[in-house]
């Protein structure tokens, strides 16, 4: 099942902006999608387009999350260069470093 905020860029959507603020109108919106983030969103003291500007904003951050393939390995690495950086342990040189990565690929 495709979630709301799919679902809602799916469709033909029509923009004014206002000031930083754009007023949207939406086709093809699942109704009970839509009528349980109106009802969170009164809950907790919000107004509809806040809820959904929030919506938008954590879809968005959920995609661009899911484009970093192994995190761990990533931030492991990260902290790596940071550390050969800054001289801990053995004398280091990057193109030495990629001139390695480049031999082990071509195994």
């Amino acid at each position: 099942m495709r979630s709301f905020i799919s679902r809602m860029f799916e469709k033909y959507i029509k923009m004014e902006k206002n000031q930083g603020i754009m007023s949207v109108s939406i086709k093809d919106v699942d109704e009970n999608a839509f009528r349980n983030l109106k009802a969170e969103a009164v809950r907790v003291g919000m107004r509809l387009g806040e809820a959904a500007t929030e919506a938008f904003r954590m879809w968005v951050a959920s995609k661009r999350q899911a484009r970093v393939r192994d995190r761990d390995r990533m931030l492991r690495a990260a902290r790596d260069m940071d550390q050969l950086r800054a001289g801990e342990g053995e004398e280091w040189s990057g193109v030495e470093e990629i001139r390695r990565w480049r031999d082990k690929r071509k195994r």
